[in-house]
């Protein structure tokens, strides 16, 4: 188990996830993430239909159906393909995603890497997020992405945690000088709500 730095958030112990029905394990590059930008979507796509398979067909279950997994899980992933592909920095490059696929829930692990100079900024939006009042963060943010037109807001991360009930966290591990370890872990419930 890593030794965090800062940890923020539900996150999940080795000796929880070693419970888990399956464990997968992908592993993509961010330099190649960014210069081909449709592969953050292929690659969410093919991890989540995967992993959606696991799920009912129909919605007569108190469970996801199969379509309603997919969804929630290409969402989630793209979300994090996406700011690996754009905030990793420094030498390390890798992004691996594991996940661990529980009777009732998934808990998917996004890992890259930050130069240390960015941590405490990120660091502190993290908190802010995990801490604040949703639906006030969430419009804040809407309200200030049609006034500056821009994006790169945290609108992702409040729309999952908002709209489909994601549980975030979130730890930063000294690698080196150079490179600090982020692992995002998302808890997602298996279950309709």
């Amino acid at each position: 188990m890593p030794v965090y730095l800062h940890q923020f958030g539900l996150f999940q112990d080795s000796a929880r996830l070693a419970q888990a029905d399956s464990h997968n394990r992908l592993t993509v590059d961010a330099t190649q993430l960014n210069r081909h930008w449709h592969r953050c979507g292929m690659s969410s796509d093919f991890w989540a239909r995967y992993h959606s398979l696991a799920s009912p067909r129909g919605s007569q279950s108190p469970y996801l159906s199969r379509d309603s997994a997919f969804h929630v899980y290409t969402y989630l992933l793209n979300e994090l393909f996406e700011n690996c592909a754009k905030f990793t920095s420094g030498p390390l490059t890798v992004v691996s995603v594991d996940t661990w696929m529980f009777a009732d829930q998934v808990v998917y692990q996004v890992s890259n890497y930050l130069r240390p100079a960015g941590v405490q900024g990120f660091a502190q939006l993290v908190q802010n997020l995990l801490q604040g009042d949703l639906e006030e963060m969430y419009f804040q943010r809407l309200e200030a992405n049609a006034e500056s037109g821009g994006g790169g807001s945290g609108l992702g991360y409040l729309t999952l945690m908002k709209d489909y009930g994601i549980k975030f966290g979130f730890g930063f591990e000294t690698i080196d000088q150079e490179s600090v370890r982020l692992d995002v872990q998302a808890l997602v419930s298996k279950k309709e709500s």
